[in-house]
C-alpha cells in the first residue's frame, strides 16, 4: 500500500474515533470504511494496528471482541492534522456516524467476556456501560465454558431485563421504608 494511503487511512480513522465519544470496535470501524467504499477489510486491520502499536489509539481486547478509542496523544494528533482530511471524507464519515449512532451505542453499551479462574471454573463478566461509566458490572461463576458462552450471550440479550429486575428489587418500597426505620 503506498505511503500515502496508509496516511490517509490512519487520518480517516483518527477523524472517525474523534467523532465518537465510546469506544468503537473493530468491525464497527470497518465498516465505515467499506460501507462508503473507501478501502478493504485488510487495509482496515493493518491501519489499527499500526495506530495501536504508534500509541494513538488504544485497544481493548475482549473474548470475540476489540474496541478502541483516541488516546490523548491520538486526540493530539488528530487536532493538529484534521484540515488534512478533505471536507468530502470528513462530511461522509460525519454522516455515516450519524446514521448509525445509535445502533454503534447499544452494541457497545452491553458488554460481557469470561475467562478461566485459578480454581479451574469460568467466571463471566458482564456489564452495561454508559461512556466510560458502568451502570451494572456483575461477575456469575459457571462451572464450564459452554455455561460461560451461554451467559455471555444471553447477557447481550437479557441485560435491560436483568438490569430492570435488580433496580426493580433492590428498590421496592418495603426495602426503602425498612431501611428509613433503621436510621
Amino acid at each position: 500500500m503506498p505511503e500515502q494511503l496508509k496516511t490517509l487511512y490512519k487520518l480517516m480513522t483518527l477523524y472517525t474515533l474523534s467523532r465518537v465519544d465510546f469506544a468503537l470496535t473493530n468491525a464497527q470501524i470497518a465498516n465505515v470504511f467499506l460501507d462508503l467504499g473507501y478501502t478493504n477489510y485488510f487495509n482496515v486491520q493493518y491501519t489499527l494496528g499500526d495506530l495501536v502499536s504508534s500509541n494513538l489509539v488504544h485497544e481493548e481486547i475482549f473474548p470475540g471482541y476489540r474496541y478502541y478509542q483516541l488516546t490523548a496523544e491520538g486526540r493530539e494528533s488528530m487536532d493538529a492534522l484534521k484540515n488534512s482530511l478533505s471536507s468530502s471524507i470528513r462530511s461522509d464519515i460525519d454522516d455515516y456516524l450519524r446514521a448509525n449512532k445509535l445502533e454503534f451505542r447499544e452494541a457497545l453499551a452491553t458488554r460481557s467476556e469470561y475467562y478461566r479462574t485459578t480454581e479451574g471454573d469460568y467466571a463471566v463478566r458482564c456489564r452495561v456501560m454508559e461512556h466510560a461509566a458502568a451502570l451494572i458490572d456483575l461477575t456469575l461463576t459457571v462451572p464450564n465454558e459452554t455455561q460461560a458462552k451461554i451467559v455471555s450471550k444471553e447477557w447481550k440479550e437479557k441485560s435491560q431485563d436483568v438490569y430492570a429486575y435488580i433496580m426493580r428489587t433492590l428498590t421496592q418500597p418495603e426495602t426503602i421504608d425498612k431501611m428509613m426505620e433503621s436510621e
